[in-house]
Parts: C-alpha cells; structure tokens; sequence
C-alpha cells in the first residue's frame, strides 16, 4: 500500500490463500509454488519485468540468493535476472553474510559491535562445548526461521542438545503432514520430502527489552530508517504486536554499518535486546528484507517512499497520509496477541482504512485456519501461533467504522514485487 502511494505498480507472489489477494492495491498475483520456487520466481520476475523485488520472508531471500547463484549467460534473459535480484539486495559478495544469522555476529563482533557470545552448532558434541564455555540459559536459533518460530530458550545441557536435535534435523513425517492438512501450508512438507536440514547456532541469552530498527538503503548507504522499542510481542520470541517509535543514534550507527559492511540495498532489519543490567544496545539478529515497520510515516515520509524515490530517480512523493502516533498497535496482530497492550499503552491500532476488503479477510481466522481440520485441531489442542480470534465486540467496532471513514493508516505488504508506473511495462 505504500509502495503503490508513491506511485508504483505493485505486484505480489505468494502462497494461495494470502490476504494480498484481496488487496486493490495489487496489479496480479502470481502463485509462489513450494515444489518449484525458485520456477515461480523466475517466472514471475519474466511476467512483470519489476525494477524492484521486494522479499518479506527469510524462505523468499534463500530463493532469491539461489535463483542468482543458478543463472548464467546462456539464456538472454538471464543475466537481467541476476541484475533485479542485485538491485532488490545489493552486492552478492554480502549474500552469504547476509544469510547466516552466525557469520554476520561475528563479523560485527569484530567491528566492535555489543554481540552476544554464539557458536555455530554441527553437532551435539559442539552443543555440549558451548555448554561447558557458557553459562545458561541459552538461546537456540534455526536459519531460515522467522517471526521466532525457529527459536527456543533452554535451561539445561539435556534441553540444549534435545532443541538442537528437534532443529537441526529435517521434520518429523507427522509435522509435516500436519502442517500440510491441518495448516495448508505445503512449504514445510516438501523440506520433508527432500530431507533439508537446518543450521542451528547458539546465543548467550541477554536480559532486557526488545528494540528493532528498519531501513531503507541502496548500494551500502542508508536512505532512511525507522526505530522502536518493542512493548509487546507475539510471545517471548516473536514479532512484535505493539511499538513504540524512537531515535536511537546507536542502533542508526549499526544499521549503516551493516548495509556498508554488506553493501545492501532494498530493505533489511536488526532486532536488538537493551541489556538491563546496563542498558547497551546488543545486537541479536539481522533480518536482510523487509520487516513489520516499511509503511511507519515519521516526518511525512516512510522508507518505502524513500527507496521508491531512489529507484525512480524522482523526488520522494508527498501524501495526505498522517505520521504514525508514538505508539503503534500493529494490525492485526495486535488483536490477536494480549490486546489488553495496546489500551496498556494508549497504542494507536493501525488499521488500513482505505482497504475494507482486506480488513475484513484480517478480522477473520487467518485463512490456514478455516479448515475442517483446523477447526476440529482447535477444539482437540491449543495452538498459539497464529494467536487467538480478534475479540467480536473491537471486530464489530472496526468493520462498523470502515463505511463511515475512508482515513488512517496504512499496514506493510507481504512478499511484494513493484514497478514504476508507465516505465517498466505499458
């Protein structure tokens, strides 16, 4: 939605099902197949011809570093491939940086960046030398993980070495097939099939708060960023549900490290924890896409106008659209994980008012759930990944609002890919 406000033509690869679907803002959606992604992408990329892609998932960044590793001259087509998939992430010296959530630690650890002790896991001997260097708990984290689905807090050498087991190793069959009826999600169950595992790392576990910070940059310099403290989250590990927007001059100075370090462009994020024994800002993960906050106007500007202006070559486009309060509710998540937060925190709800198809499809059960069987799941077991229905009476209020006001504020896209009016394609 941001993206298109500023003047481009957005179109979107997702899995079936996706509430960008439904969003009229979306030129045509094409469909990101689990069995051949990276066919998807690249016939995707040859429909639409975009300037820019846009990933918003990790699995989206492995396949595009894959896409680039497997083109060669032989086809014309090819190397303006490689080229989109360059100006959409920067330099490929930085992809393989970029894609481990361990070597980049390390490397920031050695320009003196505030990082937690890790270690890249191979084995259970490696766990239990971790063990023995650090004092617990620890934090295990699986690569290609997002939105803390692939991280686990342990207590104990037995915990340890069991989460490494679980995470390292390719699904169990009844996971996935779960995932793959229950769900609807046939991602996981082709991971199966192939037997892909997973690399694991250990973290020393930092006490303290939550803080992100995103940004918008093109060839290794930043051309905007947004920060915040996270109040409330999905869980202990996940995304975060509510924010509080702030400038944090040391968390800038990290980000534009990276994207230099990196040579970055497009979007990427870096979760920090605020150590509470001492308030440092320590550096715990870099997300190289785009993460929760591209659509947040401060100043009147967002960073997905910011780098739109980049790629146009034009000014940065103005909008009537307001700046973002001081704390943000984001939606619909917050409706979803202890909403209780958001009046906790006087948190303005960021509903995208412009777009009442989508903000009914986001008042729903989200669509893996609608299921038979994922109904008959809810009333057998308990499961809180996607968080709880939206309480009726705040559902009943929102959609009784949308016919009566046509203002507010706008909410990030999924994995979207854009272009600029009139240019690309007539």
């Amino acid at each position: 939605m941001a993206f298109s406000a500023a003047g481009a033509d957005v179109f979107a690869l997702c899995p079936i099902g996706n509430p960008l679907c439904v969003l009229q803002d979306v030129k045509a959606t094409y469909t990101y197949s689990s069995v051949a992604p990276l066919q998807a992408l690249t016939r995707a990329i040859r429909l639409v011809e975009p300037d820019l892609i846009i990933p918003t998932d990790d699995r989206t960044v492995a396949n595009m570093h894959a896409l680039h590793a497997a083109t060669s001259t032989f086809r014309p087509d090819e190397p303006q491939i490689r080229d989109v998939i360059e100006l959409s992430l920067g330099h490929p010296d930085g992809f393989a940086i970029s894609g481990t959530r361990h070597h980049l630690l390390e490397i920031m650890r050695q320009e003196r960046i505030e990082v937690p002790l890790g270690a890249a896991l191979t084995s259970v001997e490696d766990v239990r030398a971790w063990c023995r260097t650090c004092e617990g708990p620890w934090i295990l984290k699986a690569e290609g993980s997002w939105g803390g689905s692939g991280v686990m807090l342990v207590h104990s050498v037995a915990e340890a070495e069991a989460a490494f087991v679980e995470m390292s190793h390719p699904l169990a069959f009844h996971k996935a097939l779960r995932i793959l009826l229950v769900d609807r999600d046939s991602f996981p169950f082709v991971q199966f099939l192939r037997r892909e595992r997973r690399n694991v790392m250990a973290q020393a576990y930092v006490a303290g708060d939550q803080a992100t910070i995103m940004a918008a940059c093109w060839e290794g310099r930043i051309l905007g960023a947004i920060g915040a403290s996270v109040l409330s989250s999905q869980g202990r590990a996940g995304a975060a549900t509510i924010l509080r927007l702030i400038d944090s001059p040391r968390m800038q100075a990290v980000a534009e490290l990276v994207a230099h370090r990196l040579r970055l462009s497009g979007f990427f994020g870096l979760d920090f924890i605020i150590d509470q024994s001492d308030g440092r800002f320590c550096l715990i993960e870099l997300n190289p896409r785009a993460t929760q906050l591209g659509h947040i106007r401060r100043g009147g500007n967002d960073l997905a106008s910011l780098l739109f202006a980049k790629i146009s070559g034009g000014p940065t486009p103005s909008t009537a659209t307001l700046d973002h309060g001081p704390v943000v509710a984001l939606f619909p998540q917050a409706l979803r994980f202890n909403f209780s937060a958001t009046e906790k925190y006087a948190a303005t709800l960021d509903v995208p008012w412009s777009e009442p198809k989508l903000i009914r499809e986001l008042l729903r059960l989200p669509w893996t759930k609608r299921s038979p069987l994922a109904r008959l799941e809810a009333l057998m077991r308990r499961n809180d990944a996607f968080g709880v229905a939206p309480d009726p009476h705040k559902a009943a209020e929102i959609i009784s609002a949308i016919e009566s006001t046509n203002t507010g504020l706008e909410v990030a896209n999924p994995n979207s890919m854009l272009r600029r009016r009139g240019q690309s394609i007539t």
